[in-house]
């Protein structure tokens, strides 16, 4: 019991923890497998530790949400999606558990090493010293985790809901769990309209989801799925068949790769800087006009 102390969350919300991931594992895998679309749900599982927690004089601590989270949900989510690769690829589920296992003992010292250099290097640009207008230096998705940490422990779920601009977002909950049920009875109604084809899951995931880059966020998606998903699949479904999980698989390894590459060449031993031109700023080359 000691030893769960450590990671800042009471033994029996670990239980809890367990028993929620094996009873979402299911529809979860099931949405993941007919639409290749994985449901975030760590800022639910903190809710939910939140409210577990709120009331208690100890384990208060933010940091205790996120590992909540990591035990309730994204390590159950992280295995179906590489169980599901090994699938496709005919690879052993044993094969790929321990490909899993390596893969954290390998990642765990290299994401700890290129952490340190981060805060070591770009400490000035973290703690706000020097402005970061490209905004790439300011630990945003930290920042965000920590955030909501604070909002659901320290502050309290109870507290935090009865401020006005917070109050009415438990009735999402409800909205929730009525669209699934007005869709049917329109697809009931209509059925010739599709609406079975409509998923209120998905749909509202990708609505909370805000880019503030519009020409790698929303528009770029738009243009891909409409390219491989309507018109490939309409009118070269044998090709579509054949090479749409290589393609995405090819699409994802090459994006990886090309990161690496930029940070090895361009930015880990002498630096390059990016060259100015009409599509960003002079005052900073990094700094993209729709980020204004």
């Amino acid at each position: 019991m000691a030893g769960l102390n450590l990671i800042y969350v009471p033994w029996w919300t670990v239980l809890v923890a367990l028993a929620t991931g094996a009873l979402i594992v299911v529809p979860l895998g099931w949405l993941y497998a007919i639409s290749n679309f994985q449901l975030p749900i760590g800022t639910f599982n903190e809710l939910l530790y939140g409210t577990m927690v709120q009331n208690m004089s100890t384990h208060r601590n933010p940091v205790g949400a996120g590992i909540y989270g990591a035990i309730a949900g994204d390590g159950l989510r992280y295995q179906l999606q590489d169980q599901k690769i090994a699938h496709y690829m005919h690879v052993p589920q044993r094969a790929a558990f321990f490909s899993q296992v390596f893969g954290i003992v390998l990642g765990v010292p290299v994401n700890y090493a290129a952490m340190r250099w981060v805060v070591d290097a770009k400490r000035d640009y973290l703690t706000g010293a020097v402005e970061d207008a490209a905004h790439i230096w300011t630990g945003q998705a930290l920042t965000s985790s920590l955030t909501t940490g604070v909002q659901y422990v320290l502050v309290g779920p109870t507290r935090l809901f009865q401020q006005e601009q917070f109050r009415p977002l438990p009735y999402a909950f409800l909205v929730g769990a009525a669209c699934p049920a007005v869709i049917y009875l329109l697809h009931r109604l209509f059925p010739r309209a599709k609406f079975h084809l409509w998923n209120t899951t998905i749909f509202f995931s990708g609505a909370s989801i805000f880019y503030g880059n519009v020409s790698t966020g929303y528009f770029s998606r738009l243009i891909g799925g409409f390219v491989v998903m309507y018109w490939a699949y309409r009118y070269r479904y044998q090709l579509w068949a054949k090479y749409n999980f290589i393609l995405a698989a090819a699409f994802d390894a090459g994006f990886n790769l090309n990161m690496l590459l930029i940070f090895l060449i361009f930015g880990s031993a002498k630096v390059i800087g990016m060259p100015n031109w009409w599509g960003n700023d002079a005052g900073n080359v990094e700094k993209c006009y729709a980020l204004d």
